[in-house]
């Protein structure tokens, strides 16, 4: 049963197919230019770029369509190994929904080094990152430092420096249902379940279940808020 509530499971189902198709076209069409031209042509970073894409599309239709966890699991790691070959520090999103992801799944160290890496070897200086970061391995729970973007973000860090946890749980509800959606229209992704083509793969704010996670938030009354992933929060419960 879809966990979305925007689309049904036909339409994930089919969109889980023809993405699974497009990862299988691009991987062997790489693997192709790869034996011709060898891996540093032009040719095989496009490739990779477009491949990540579809990963990360794929990546939330399965949660949407309520996959198990333990399958999004596994694909977590493919979608690591993408990554590593096209990430080049820019995307700033796609770097905060892996690490949320990697929290919330509580992946082992080395899976979740390989993205800490990522973040080190480009030099990105962000205190959501580094949140989650030192979240994961040390269990700190303070933000510090400067924000790449704060809207929406700002918001979000308003949640984690709030001292009394019932306050920390009524910011982070007004962010999910106030703040998240209107603070991404400028992503490719907003009001994509509009689209006349079927290109929407599912609103989740990752990062909000990490938060929740790491600040060890009764967060039972967000089971049923838009956006929240409160299955990937519960995973090894």
């Amino acid at each position: 049963m879809a966990r979305d509530y925007l689309k049904d499971d036909l339409y994930f189902e089919k969109f889980l197919q023809d993405e699974t198709a497009r990862i299988e076209k691009y991987s062997k069409g790489i693997e192709m230019v790869i034996q011709q031209r060898g891996e540093h042509d032009d040719g095989v970073r496009v490739g990779y770029i477009i491949l990540t894409g579809y990963h990360f599309a794929k990546l939330r239709a399965l949660y949407s369509a309520g996959h198990s966890i333990n399958e999004i699991r596994d694909f977590f790691l493919d979608v690591i190994e993408v990554l590593e070959k096209s990430w080049n520090g820019e995307n700033y999103e796609r770097m905060l929904w892996m690490l949320s992801i990697g929290v919330m799944l509580d992946v082992d160290n080395d899976q979740f080094d390989r993205l800490v890496a990522l973040v080190r070897k480009y030099n990105v200086q962000d205190g959501l990152l580094e949140f989650l970061i030192k979240g994961k391995e040390q269990g700190d729970k303070t933000l510090r430092g400067e924000l790449l973007y704060e809207r929406p973000y700002a918001k979000l860090a308003d949640v984690i420096g709030t001292p009394d946890k019932e306050e920390q749980l009524k910011k982070l509800k007004l962010y999910l249902e106030k703040y998240w959606y209107t603070g991404h229209s400028d992503s490719g992704w907003y009001d994509s379940h509009k689209h006349r083509d079927p290109i929407y793969s599912g609103y989740w704010s990752f990062e909000s279940g990490a938060v929740a996670k790491i600040l060890g938030l009764d967060d039972s009354s967000l089971k049923d808020v838009p956006y929240y992933p409160y299955d990937l929060v519960h995973y090894k419960n």
